[in-house]
């Protein structure tokens, strides 16, 4: 009997151990898996680092730290104005007044012989907190003070947001703004930095690369042009002759131009600065529309990359196709 119960005392001390050490192993699984994915959380990645406004911190909060007196007296006092400095845009301090939000930030190394700078991009708010206006870069680079730089007045909308590409060096980086400016779509522009002063190097709203011209011609057709690569494609314009006919463009369905009529290049509607080459720096691809009669009238659209070279920017190459083609993937072959 005795033998028994010490047996049954060992069985009973084994399965209580046994269980205490799984229970441990778990935690200690668990604990790592926790904490690895904390610090992969807080981790800082290459490339674009973009944080929203409510990423950094309630609009309740953007305050001095005076309003908010703390028990741990004096000393917590300027850890949370330093903090909050730190979140905040500091407008006074740039001699600015009214609203200023941050409304987007990346890093990038902005000089060639200087550290990774902080970029943000501030904005005057509209009283709806919809519109971006007076918009201005601040630039802080490694243990200096920041400096801004003012946007033209005409730089202004909705949903602004800041990234940083390379299209001169792969040891340095230009900004890229993007401003969705309403009624007239989407505006981009690429910002060199030097000296603590920015110039726009480009600016899809005064930037007119590549020069398309192109005409009508008889037998319901359009000749499209692209002058620098001398790219060149007859478009047809048959399926539209109804609509032409009852607009007076050609006489009587017999296909002969009443006028000389050109084609209406219209704004960019597609922009993505893309690594073409894969040398480390960034080109442009975008795609120019080209219209007829009439805004609405898209007759074909030119697909060009640009390049950045010797302070100029080049068109690479250029392709033409019909309207029709646009949404097709992959791009049309060239028309001949």
């Amino acid at each position: 009997m005795k033998k028994d119960l010490s047996f049954f005392a060992f069985l009973t001390f084994f399965t209580f151990f046994t269980t205490l050490t799984a229970i441990s192993a778990v935690s200690a699984v668990v604990l790592f898996s926790w904490t690895t994915a904390s610090i992969a959380d807080d981790a800082i990645t290459s490339g674009d680092v973009f944080s929203s406004l409510m990423e950094e911190a309630p609009l309740d909060l953007w305050v001095s730290a005076d309003e908010y007196p703390h028990e741990g007296g004096d000393a917590l006092n300027e850890l949370m104005k330093t903090l909050i400095k730190i979140k905040t845009f500091d407008k006074e301090a740039h001699g600015l007044e009214g609203n200023y939000e941050v409304v987007g930030e990346t890093r990038g190394r902005l000089e060639e012989e200087g550290g990774v700078d902080r970029i943000r991009l501030a904005a005057l708010r509209h009283e709806d907190g919809a519109y971006d206006r007076n918009l201005v870069l601040e630039i802080t680079p490694p243990e200096e003070e920041p400096f801004i730089i003012p946007l033209a007045d005409d730089v202004r909308g909705f949903q602004s947001s800041v990234s940083v590409k390379n299209f001169m060096s792969r040891r340095k980086s230009e900004i890229v703004l993007k401003v969705n400016s309403g009624k007239w779509g989407v505006r981009y522009l690429i910002i060199a930095v030097a000296d603590k002063r920015g110039e726009v190097i480009f600016d899809t709203q005064t930037t007119k690369l590549p020069t398309v011209v192109g005409k009508f011609f008889n037998n319901y057709r359009a000749e499209i042009i692209v002058q620098e690569t001398d790219e060149r494609a007859m478009i047809d314009l048959s399926p539209r002759k109804d609509a032409y006919d009852k607009r007076m463009i050609y006489i009587d369905g017999s296909g002969v131009l009443r006028s000389n009529v050109t084609v209406w290049v219209d704004s960019y509607s597609r922009f993505e600065p893309i690594d073409v080459d894969h040398d480390g720096i960034f080109e442009i691809k975008q795609i120019v529309d080209l219209n007829g009669v009439g805004r609405g009238d898209r007759i074909a659209y030119v697909d060009a990359t640009l390049k950045y070279v010797s302070g100029k920017w080049i068109v690479l190459e250029s392709w033409i196709a019909p309207a029709e083609d646009l949404n097709k993937m992959p791009l049309p072959k060239r028309i001949n």
